[in-house]
């Protein structure tokens, strides 16, 4: 198994999903069924195969409902401190986007802001155009963390602001995602590499965090516009994706 950067030397494996069976394994994930945004989350959408997870983002075509998956690790696997990371590719189509991000339970807007009871960490975030399907942007990403809840003018985010794969580089391919997150800030990483692409070292968790991977679909947001006729039904050619190979923890 790969190992965490040089800065987290001395980390040990402590969690792992290679997916290697022929399901999701139900004593790691839960499935999410709620419906955010555009997006009906479905178990139907969320598939193993190959060693490999498999989002997909479809249109049903008898009702035009939009359905995707969701993944979280909430009440299963939770961690304080450590490196994350994730072997991921996309498929992302205007409109959805996917996302491998941690969570605390605890993250509630507080006055005076208190980021040590929980944060949103994006590992990752991927979106195929920008808002309005302004630009093609299938070969940048983000990572950010946002803090103090989600009441309308409270959250607080410090972001890595957009970043692009070297030239001749796509998301069609596989790459490695990962965050050293310590009590002093988070470091983000790309495909191995030793020297962070973002730091940050406001809204520091000192709270446990769980995993989540996520295709989300928002008609008009900063990911787009849903295409008129939505993503095809499951299977087509048409549907977004994002797959993952493994995600894999370590600490001290």
């Amino acid at each position: 198994m790969s190992h965490a950067p040089k800065s987290a030397d001395g980390y040990k494996l402590a969690w792992h999903d290679e997916f290697e069976g022929r399901a999701v394994d139900r004593a790691r994930w839960s499935l999410g069924t709620n419906v955010r945004d555009d997006a009906f989350q479905t178990v139907d959408a969320v598939k193993v195969e190959d060693s490999v997870l498999k989002i997909s983002t479809y249109t049903d075509p008898s009702t035009g409902r939009h359905h995707t998956g969701w993944l979280i690790t909430r009440g299963l696997y939770e961690f304080r401190f450590g490196y994350i990371e994730a072997s991921v590719r996309f498929a992302s189509r205007p409109g959805q986007w996917g996302a491998v991000w941690l969570m605390s339970q605890a993250n509630r807007a507080a006055e005076p802001p208190n980021p040590a009871a929980g944060v949103e960490v994006d590992i990752i975030e991927h979106r195929a155009v920008s808002k309005d399907n302004a630009a093609d942007i299938s070969n940048e990403f983000s990572s950010a963390v946002h803090w103090n809840g989600y009441e309308n003018g409270k959250t607080i985010s410090r972001g890595s602001g957009p970043q692009r794969l070297p030239e001749k580089q796509s998301f069609s391919s596989w790459h490695t995602v990962g965050v050293l997150w310590t009590p002093e800030g988070y470091q983000f990483y790309l495909d191995g590499a030793e020297t962070p692409y973002a730091t940050i070292k406001e809204g520091i968790s000192l709270n446990d965090e769980y995993i989540k991977l996520t295709c989300e679909i928002k008609n008009g947001g900063w990911a787009g516009l849903i295409p008129p006729g939505g993503y095809g039904p499951l299977g087509a050619s048409t549907n977004a994706t994002m797959e993952v190979d493994w995600v894999r923890v370590w600490r001290p």
